[in-house]
């Protein structure tokens, strides 16, 4: 009998067929590896999935922007009113107030009503054919090709600041200063026994002799005042001694007299220095109290006495400097000051009396003489330029009423503010500035000092001045042609102050920086008034854009 083989394997002789069971570390090691392939794989997956992501976006974005007019179209078409809300009159059409070159005779594609490609504003409707209407401040308008402004000889001039200065000029007389004239009156009646100055313009000098006079009745008060002296009653010697000063005998010559112990004679002397320009009186003449003996004058100082035209009032004032001329001294020039302005104007000449004092100190200005007075005043420092420029509610008003009467103009388009609805309030440099509309905010921030620069119409140097030739005085109003646009002019109504060097001094109606027509103004005015019709024959107001 043949034995089976043993499963059990002997120690000594393994059988080479038999595979025993793994481990279980191996089984470990093996989960392990197949774990951290299958987050590798999952990691690339996302990595793929996110970069698949960024570049959905990346051409999300590039159809946006290349088919965005598509999409638009697309909106707009969708989002388009009915066609009957676009439709329009056919004799009706769209300007721009401002710029009456800018027409259309249809709304936009969605209904609205047209703006201004110019000033942003919305165009307003009227008639084919029918004048428009100008705005506030504008009387006329006309274009003109280059050719007919060659051919008028239009020239035009900016209007700046300018140190305008108003001078006055008139011709009057040298007179006595009344107040440096003085009279020798006698106190006493007497005899003249002496005179010391018996010559008419005899120059003296302050408290130099002038005449002796004897008078019986100072001869009997000095006799009174020897009486009490001697007497030694006190108050009788002071009563006697006030007396004598009461008849214009001073102290040390009452004394003089008390210690002469004669007869005393009244000495008169000059009140001041000066020439004797009277002497009424001859000596040995017997003279009465307050009787005038001599006169004197101070020429020191001499009075002018000139007159001025009526419409030159308002440019002089008390307190200020002249410049006087003579003829005697023809290269030289004298200081002097307005003194008085007489009250009452002359009916017939219609002019007004001025006093003017100058320093005569070496005497050559004489009474009698002819003088040329010269006076100059800056317009923006004169009374009369203050008074124009002033706002009726005071300077210091800052309520936004005030303000914009102040400014008045816009410094974008020129237009009067309010004329293009609410003016639109703009802050800029800690300055408060209006505009007409809020079209003109675009250009009012993108160069905000060249606006503030055209506002200054006066300065400390000056006040905006426009050319005397540029100004059309219709009577009732004065006008100025302005370009707006090359060969646009406007006929603007101006508020002009006093004339000076052949410039009028603007109140209101420019600013800095207009152009007007210097030369030729007179010619754009005609054509307004003969051919109301031009600026419609030009501007093709039959409904087409120029």
């Amino acid at each position: 009998m043949i034995p089976e083989p043993s499963t059990s394997g002997s120690p000594d002789r393994p059988d080479p067929t038999h595979n025993p069971a793994p481990a279980a570390g191996d089984r470990r090691g093996q989960s392990s590896r197949f774990g951290r392939a299958w987050r590798a794989f999952g990691f690339f997956v996302r990595a793929v999935e996110i970069r698949l992501r960024f570049v959905a976006v990346l051409v999300g974005i590039g159809l946006l922007i290349g088919y965005w007019d598509t999409l638009k179209n697309y909106w707009e078409k969708w989002t388009r009113p009915p066609a009957t809300v676009a439709a329009l009159d056919a004799d009706t059409e769209f300007y721009c107030p401002m710029h009456p070159q800018v027409v259309r005779d249809k709304l936009e594609p969605d209904g609205s009503v047209p703006k201004c490609p110019i000033c942003g504003m919305p165009l307003s409707k009227r008639r084919k054919g029918e004048a428009a209407p100008l705005p506030e401040g504008i009387v006329s308008r006309v274009q003109f090709t280059p050719l007919q402004i060659q051919a008028a000889g239009i020239r035009t001039v900016p209007v700046t600041v300018r140190p305008l200065v108003y001078r006055v000029r008139t011709v009057g007389y040298i007179a006595y200063d009344e107040t440096q004239l003085s009279k020798v009156v006698s106190r006493v009646s007497g005899y003249l026994e002496t005179l010391y100055v018996n010559e008419t313009f005899q120059e003296v000098a302050a408290n130099q002799r002038l005449a002796e006079i004897y008078s019986p009745e100072l001869y009997a008060a000095l006799e009174e005042l020897r009486t009490a002296q001697r007497s030694g009653n006190r108050v009788l010697y002071e009563a006697a001694r006030q007396k004598l000063r009461l008849l214009g005998v001073a102290d040390s010559e009452i004394d003089q007299a008390l210690s002469a112990g004669q007869g005393y004679r009244m000495v008169l002397r000059a009140p001041r220095s000066g020439v004797v320009v009277a002497k009424p009186v001859l000596q040995g003449a017997s003279v009465m109290a307050g009787q005038t003996l001599l006169e004197v004058a101070d020429l020191s100082r001499v009075w002018i006495e000139a007159d001025i035209f009526e419409q030159d009032m308002a440019f002089v004032r008390v307190g200020q400097k002249v410049t006087v001329h003579v003829d005697a001294w023809p290269n030289e020039t004298f200081p002097g000051e307005v003194a008085l302005i007489y009250p009452q104007l002359n009916e017939q000449t219609r002019t007004i009396r001025v006093r003017f004092t100058l320093p005569n100190p070496e005497t050559r200005l004489r009474p009698g003489m002819y003088a040329t007075v010269e006076l100059e005043v800056p317009i923006h420092e004169s009374e009369l330029f203050r008074r124009l420029w002033a706002h009726p509610s005071g300077q210091h008003a800052n309520d936004e009423a005030t303000l914009v009467a102040r400014q008045r103009i816009c410094p974008i388009t020129g237009a009067r503010l309010g004329s293009m609805g609410k003016p639109v309030r703009e802050e800029v440099d800690d300055r408060v500035v209006y505009l007409c509309c809020a079209g003109c905010r675009s250009k009012f921030e993108a160069d905000p000092q060249t606006a503030l620069a055209r506002l200054q119409t006066v300065t400390s140097e000056g006040v905006l001045a426009v050319p005397e030739e540029a100004v059309i005085d219709t009577g009732r109003e004065k006008l100025v042609y302005v370009e707006r646009e090359a060969g646009l002019f406007e006929g603007v109504v101006v508020k002009l102050g006093p004339r000076a060097e052949g410039y009028y001094a603007v109140l209101e109606g420019l600013l800095a920086g207009d152009r007007v027509a210097a030369a030729g103004a007179f010619l754009i005015d005609a054509e307004t008034r003969l051919n109301p019709a031009a600026a419609a024959a030009y501007y093709g107001a039959s409904g087409h854009t120029h």
